[in-house]
């Protein structure tokens, strides 16, 4: 009875060290059961790394790590990393995916001590973390709006977003209006509020979807749109199950995987031989739908010479890892 309270009290003292020490060292302790020894081994090398003062290549491989199997440990720590470079929209981001990924996690002492972690990172870098808000005074159909290069939802719209602390650029378009950009420096602990007002292309424009380009144009690029999407989802889904081949036979798959590696990659070749399908064949669907698009807005344009000069131009893209459309406009 007595040894047996004894070492319930020896674990528990074990589980709260590992807590401790996760914060007085840079780098979170990987969970013990980790099941793949490829993201073990990177996850090892990382933490090496980064105690070593090494956070760039160290972040690294805990990302490598986290494509091959994500853990919390490992999400706790990428978080770290770019708590570290002051990224705090992107840590505080790492650390609720951590608080989900930990709902799986095995031991309940475990689980607590790594959801202890998260929860005080996001606490200590909630009110540091710069927003933005913004407002289109008179959103017309069409509307396409990027920060920093990267598609925004229109849901977005009227909501304060955390951003990273930095430079930011919004750019506003849409079919028949003037192209607008906006930048600004996201501070610590600020939200910037933005409202922004779209003018016609001419004093004389008619209002979007007053008849100038068909409905089956936008319809058109709307299907192509998300075809290239889905392209490129099963690409990614490819390229993740080759960089866990890559990982498990050391770069060699043609020859094998080491013996003792018990890895058989039957199932993992059909997978990508289905997404490599489903890429393709989607691909080409959309490469289509946003042609067809294309030729609808150049025959919906009221003048060949307005057409060449501003507008909208749906334009796809297929590159090796991603597929999909980028609509441009004149910037004035």
């Amino acid at each position: 009875m007595i040894s047996s309270r004894l070492s319930r009290h020896s674990r528990r003292a074990a589980w709260l060290g590992l807590a401790l020490a996760a914060w007085a060292r840079p780098a979170v302790a990987a969970e013990p059961s980790v099941p793949d020894p490829a993201a073990l081994a990177l996850f090892e090398s990382a933490r090496e790394l980064v105690d070593n003062g090494d956070w760039a290549a160290g972040c690294a491989k805990f990302e490598a790590s986290l494509m091959v199997y994500a853990a919390p440990s490992t999400m706790l720590n990428l978080a770290k990393c770019y708590e570290h470079d002051g990224k705090l929209a992107t840590a505080w981001s790492a650390y609720k995916r951590s608080l989900v990924l930990n709902q799986e996690t095995p031991g309940a002492e475990r689980k607590s001590a790594l959801d202890t972690i998260a929860n005080e990172g996001i606490t200590n870098i909630e009110p540091k973390l710069p927003r933005v808000k913004i407002t289109i005074a008179n959103a017309p159909v069409g509307l396409y709006i990027t920060r920093n290069g990267q598609e925004m939802p229109a849901a977005m719209l009227g909501s304060a977003i955390p951003v990273d602390p930095g430079p930011q650029t919004i750019a506003v378009q849409a079919p028949g209006f003037r192209a607008l950009r906006k930048s600004f420096t996201a501070t610590e602990g600020k939200t910037e509020d933005i409202t922004l007002k779209l003018e016609p292309e001419r004093g004389d424009a008619a209002a979007p979807g007053s008849g100038r380009i068909p409905a089956w144009a936008w319809v058109a690029a709307g299907g192509g749109v998300a075809l290239g999407v889905a392209a490129a989802a099963f690409r990614i889904d490819q390229a993740r199950v080759e960089g866990r081949q890559d990982a498990l036979c050391k770069g060699d798959l043609e020859r094998g995987c080491p013996p003792l590696s018990q890895y058989d990659p039957t199932d993992d070749n059909a997978t990508k031989k289905r997404d490599f399908a489903l890429f393709v064949g989607l691909g080409a669907g959309g490469v289509i739908a946003l042609g067809a698009a294309v030729t609808g807005f150049v025959l919906g344009s009221r003048s060949p010479s307005r057409a060449a000069t501003a507008g909208t131009v749906v334009v796809p893209w297929i590159g090796p890892n991603v597929a999909g459309a980028g609509i441009g406009g004149r910037f004035q």
